[in-house]
């Protein structure tokens, strides 16, 4: 085993459980929707965190499959990936007869969930490579490239317009850009070989 494969191994399993906690959630609504107020918030919620997750898992194994793997990347890296999980973890209540305004639950849980996302995102894909001068560098390339930067400008940009307003149709817009980002960007990167 490889020291990637045995990095990736811990970490693909927190993000594993993270998929599994938003895919649960629509399972579970899929179960029992009677008296549920499902809203659009927390379904395009739920579908911007799977398509970031995918976009996170690939972009992961791409910056992480070549270089040296320390303890604390290790760490870094599973303290980012706890983070998603208790992002997802939130994204559908644990019992909907209990919480079954949809809408109400995301408005309670937006700012958590963008916040451990933000952080996660940050902390591996800024904070780990630039532990090492090259990494630094490499960072600073990436960030004076708008071809390159793009993506997380616009969806770090919408975070805090996000967390600053409680208004439905204002929130669904920024969670579709962040969506659309999402899907156009991650579809642009090279497949694994």
């Amino acid at each position: 085993m490889s020291p990637f494969e045995f990095f990736f191994t811990l970490y693909g399993l927190v993000l594993g459980l993270s998929v599994v906690e938003v895919v649960s959630g629509f399972a579970r609504l899929a179960h029992d929707s009677r008296g549920v107020k499902v809203g659009l918030l927390t379904p395009v919620l739920a579908l911007l965190v799977l398509t970031d997750l995918c976009g996170f898992w690939l972009t992961a194994y791409q910056s992480y499959s070549d270089r040296p793997l320390g303890y604390e990347v290790i760490v870094f890296a599973l303290a980012s990936s706890a983070l998603y999980y208790v992002a997802a973890s939130v994204v559908f209540p644990r019992e909907f007869r209990d919480e079954p305004d949809l809408d109400a639950v995301y408005l309670r849980h937006r700012r958590l969930i963008m916040v451990c996302i933000a952080t996660a995102g940050i902390v591996m894909f800024e904070l780990i490579p630039s532990l090492t001068p090259e990494g630094r560098a490499d960072r600073f390339a990436f960030w004076t490239d708008l071809s390159q930067s793009w993506q997380p400008l616009v969806f770090f940009a919408c975070m805090p317009l996000i967390l600053l307003t409680r208004r439905k149709a204002v929130n669904l817009a920024l969670l579709l850009v962040m969506l659309g980002v999402n899907i156009t960007s991650f579809l642009r990167l090279p497949p694994l070989s």
